[in-house]
């Protein structure tokens, strides 16, 4: 679950380390202590903790465009974004989000005697059902037309 660590404390701890202003020496020096030699730790040296850290995948890059206004400014104003596309694959690539994304729509019923829908999000309402249904059918038939041997 936090990959490449062991733990959420071993990624807490690898997290402050890679976030210090502390050397690789420094790092090296911490790690050698007798102390620390009592915690299970899945990294002994600054260098196999900053491999894993770069085994890691890369966020969306930020871009930056200076924005051109009417009146003057001191400095000219800068918008930074990231791209959309790029946010979405990493939010759909993530292995604790895996779970809870789902493009299936779904009907969701209050009981056993399916009397009363439960409407929560898009992908559970009506319209989403039927663009399944009536896709799905469309696509039966174009089949059937096109190969009617099937």
């Amino acid at each position: 679950m936090y990959f490449p660590w062991a733990s959420r404390q071993e990624w807490a701890f690898a997290l402050w380390l890679l976030q210090s202003r502390l050397s690789m020496a420094a790092v090296d020096n911490l790690l050698s202590l007798e102390i620390m030699k009592n915690v299970p730790l899945s990294f002994c040296s600054a260098k196999e903790l900053r491999t894993r850290a770069e085994t890691l995948p890369p966020g969306p890059q930020w871009l930056c465009e200076t924005l051109v206004t009417e009146y003057p400014t001191k400095e000219p104003p800068h918008l930074f974004y990231c791209n959309p596309l790029e946010c979405l694959q990493v939010l759909l690539s993530h292995p604790l989000l895996k779970s809870h994304i789902s493009f299936i729509p779904q009907k969701i019923w209050t009981c056993t005697a399916r009397v009363c829908c439960i409407y929560d999000e898009w992908l559970s309402g009506d319209h989403a059902w039927n663009m399944q249904v009536l896709d799905s059918q469309c696509f039966c038939g174009l089949l059937i037309m096109i190969c009617p041997t099937i």
